[in-house]
């Protein structure tokens, strides 16, 4: 097996017991005897589980994005992909390292926060995401600058204060205990980092014609729950954040977006001029809360 990257194992700790762990040949353990195994250069550093509802929805997740991200191909970023790197670039640039993305997935914030030059960790449930991740940053040529981990994101598996910037996107709304996820964000954060928190907008707040599909979005996806404004802002200030800005996004021109763009695509059209266009008038509605996403930028108190 070859070597994690030192920096990569400076930062991380027990999930069971919070201790340093040292590399092995094939595994990482720590002073109490807690083994994790590496795979294909990947750390797997799951705790044991035992609430069954909180097993229960992990597997459910784990399986669903594990056929998701199994046998990805050559490294592409799409143009919604792009948008979330032209918000999120901030969040790292012009600060100390390392990045962190919670629920990485598949990985591209990751790869183009490394191509800036910063440390990055993705880490998420799902190992086929976590290691496809892995090689399209080698692919890549930014593999040093990339590591990929599994874990738990109401367990995360790194010291305190250890990021100087994070980032999850769309993930609260999977877990059972979201206050507990945020309260580990915040908990392996610096103070005054930047954090970015995106989450589903409440149903009242969502155009109503959109309803009925978001909702079978939500089963079919796993989504346990969406947010307003203020319940997500409440949680994630008891967790230890601050607010920064708060933004909608996805309104109904987002529906036309979509739309066009798969019009273009069937037609092999090149269409960024006007998805960007179209992206434009998204983002100055920002302050409208009838999008389907809610937005917050914060920062670690």
């Amino acid at each position: 097996m070859a070597d994690l990257s030192p920096w990569l194992v400076s930062l991380l700790r027990c999930p069971s017991c919070g201790q340093p762990l040292v590399q092995g040949a094939d595994q990482l353990r720590c002073a109490s005897g807690h083994e994790f195994p590496v795979v294909g250069g990947v750390p797997v550093l799951l705790p044991a589980e035992d609430a069954p509802e909180v097993a229960s929805q992990h597997l459910h997740q784990r399986e669903f994005y594990d056929r998701v991200f199994e046998g990805q191909g050559a490294y592409r970023i799409e143009l919604w992909q792009r948008a979330y790197v032209r918000r999120l670039r901030h969040l790292w640039e012009g600060t100390a390292e390392p990045f962190l993305d919670v629920g990485a997935g598949d990985a591209y914030t990751v790869i183009e926060a490394g191509r800036d030059g910063v440390h990055a960790v993705g880490c998420d449930l799902s190992l086929e995401g976590m290691r496809s991740g892995r090689a399209l940053a080698e692919a890549q040529g930014v593999a040093e600058s990339c590591a990929f981990v599994v874990c738990l994101a109401e367990k995360l598996p790194f010291r305190d204060s250890v990021f100087a910037s994070a980032a999850s996107i769309h993930v609260l709304e999977h877990l059972t205990d979201d206050r507990g996820a945020l309260g580990e964000l915040a908990r392996v954060t610096r103070p005054a980092a930047r954090v970015f928190i995106g989450a589903p907008n409440s149903f009242d707040h969502m155009p109503a014609l959109l309803r009925p599909v978001y909702r079978w979005h939500d089963r079919r996806i796993g989504h346990l729950r969406q947010y307003s404004a203020a319940d997500l802002e409440a949680k994630a200030d008891a967790a230890g954040f601050r607010k920064v800005r708060l933004a909608f996004s996805a309104h109904w021109v987002k529906v036309w977006q979509l739309a066009m763009h798969l019009i273009a695509s069937r037609l092999h059209l090149h269409d960024d001029r006007l998805w960007w266009w179209l992206e434009g008038i998204d983002e100055r509605a920002g302050a409208r809360e009838n999008g389907l996403h809610v937005n917050l930028f914060l920062e670690r108190r």
